[in-house]
């Protein structure tokens, strides 16, 4: 459960977007199986702050901590690669 969001833009390169996503600070680990980024800073229980997945329209989000901070540093590091993203609550 958390809060989700979406990312709208083109992913012309996804392998671009996946160094972007393992950039972040606290960045976890990737999950093949289910191609999530998790993202941990200040959670302390198995659940992480955050979980990304890049898909062909752009980034999905679950915010689990409800802090955002990680939705917007994913979303400056997008930005520093040339795409301009269009946040959109699911």
């Amino acid at each position: 459960m958390g809060y989700e969001y979406q990312l709208d833009f083109d992913v012309i390169e996804p392998s671009d977007v996946d160094v972007a996503l393992r950039s972040i600070q606290g960045f976890e680990r990737y999950i093949p199986e289910f191609g999530l980024y998790s993202f941990r800073r200040a959670a302390t229980g198995s659940m992480p702050d955050a979980d990304a997945k890049i898909e062909s329209s752009g980034v999905y989000i679950c915010d689990h901590g409800g802090s955002h901070q990680i939705l917007a540093d994913i979303q400056a590091a997008l930005g520093s690669l040339g795409y301009r993203t269009t946040l959109r609550e699911l």
